[in-house]
């Protein structure tokens, strides 16, 4: 079967991950897998690759910095175009943006695609738009997101969600509730290996003793709360050190210099993904900072998965769907989310590194056992039989 995915990201951005490991699954079940998303700078031209059996297409956009998130007409027209030709057997859009809306709808309409629509954020309606630093972003560009995000869904032939909350919002919306299907983000334990802690000090530089603390992401929700903690924590753990991976920062960078602690974190800026597991390797644990926000209520971070996959003890805060996970397993520890609550917790777990030690191991053997990408994805199966209904092949993994 021919499977379209639509994302509206940069390449290698936030949810390209969710589209391109459902993708890679599905791949590995004989489809032919095709996943559009944003190039992170071409104009005019497409840029083609085949990865780990998904053909990736980085489409031309005219957008620039936060307008490169797929709202773009000229990217939307392109997608149109590109992929009426092509005549997929089903599409399955990320989230609402126009470039992943206008060629899904166009598809239904004109070639009678099924189309599933995968909810992955919360953004309009006092989501995560209004922590737009921005004020075009934050005000400007609201009313739209939410009603792009509101007003199409019902028209999807089945929709999937990646947490609880957002499968309650699209029952509010009129859904029916056969069509809504929660399928949480997995575990990449295929390319994330466990890598050896000294080994990973090595290769950056730091202390081979040291209690880590690593914090990872391009989008830096709650760093802030990230940084306040391993402050209190220092308090108890004085050679405790950080790690920060991703972005410049520069109201993070503002925070550790006014709390003191420059020396004593230690940023690597964006890397290649295929080096984030050397920093994670590297820790005694992964932070996942979660304030109490609709935002994080109705998130379901990757970049869990990723942690676990790690082999890491992870320190999070009770919200959302996060619970379930750290109540199944000790994987890590949930804390309050401030920071003197969070950063108590921070310094309990790297005074005791036998404890995040067993942790990190039940990590691992939990992503490969229950959120393997493989696993999880399996559950498409069904949703994607619903949408193509007598014309879902049920041979092989579908």
């Amino acid at each position: 079967m021919k499977i379209l995915l639509l994302n509206h990201n940069v390449v290698e951005r936030s949810t390209f991950y969710r589209a391109f490991y459902f993708g890679r699954e599905l791949a590995d079940c004989g489809h032919e897998v095709t996943l559009a998303t944003v190039s992170r700078r071409n104009v005019l031209r497409p840029v083609v690759a085949l990865r780990e059996g998904v053909r990736v297409i980085e489409t031309p956009d005219l957008g620039v910095w936060l307008a490169r998130t797929g709202w773009d007409p000229w990217d939307t027209a392109w997608r149109v175009a590109r992929f009426l030709g092509e005549r997929p057997d089903l599409v399955h859009g990320f989230d609402c943006r126009p470039v992943v809306l206008g060629p899904s709808l166009a598809l239904k309409a004109l070639a009678h695609t099924p189309w599933v629509s995968d909810w992955a954020d919360w953004w309009g309606r006092g989501g995560a738009i209004s922590l737009r630093k921005s004020w075009i972003g934050r005000v400007g560009f609201a009313p739209f997101e939410t009603f792009l995000e509101e007003r199409f869904r019902q028209f999807a032939d089945q929709v999937t969600v990646t947490s609880r909350a957002l499968a309650e919002r699209a029952l509010g919306l009129g859904i029916a509730r056969e069509r809504v299907h929660f399928i949480p983000s997995g575990a990449n334990v295929r390319t994330i290996p466990v890598l050896d802690q000294r080994s990973c000090r090595a290769e950056l530089g730091l202390p081979a003793d040291a209690p880590i603390a690593c914090f990872v992401g391009f989008v830096q929700y709650d760093l802030a709360l990230a940084v306040r903690a391993f402050a209190v924590a220092r308090r108890s753990v004085p050679d405790a050190l950080l790690l920060l991976v991703g972005p410049r920062n520069r109201e993070a960078e503002q925070l550790i210099a006014e709390l003191g602690l420059s020396g004593a974190v230690h940023s690597t800026g964006t890397l290649p993904f295929a080096r984030v597991p050397v920093p994670m390797g590297a820790s005694d644990v992964l932070l996942l900072p979660c304030s109490n926000t609709l935002t994080n209520r109705a998130r379901g971070p990757i970049k869990l998965g990723d942690y676990l996959a790690a082999g890491r003890a992870v320190l999070a805060n009770p919200v959302g769907d996060l619970v379930e996970v750290f109540q199944a397993d000790e994987v890590g520890v949930m804390a309050p989310d401030d920071g003197q609550g969070y950063g108590t917790a921070l310094a309990g777990l790297l005074k005791d590194r036998g404890r995040t030690a067993r942790m990190g191991r039940t990590a691992r053997k939990v992503a490969e056992e229950k959120y393997a990408w493989k696993h999880v994805s399996a559950r498409l199966v069904d949703v994607y039989q619903r949408a193509m209904g007598a014309r879902a092949s049920r041979a092989g993994c579908m």
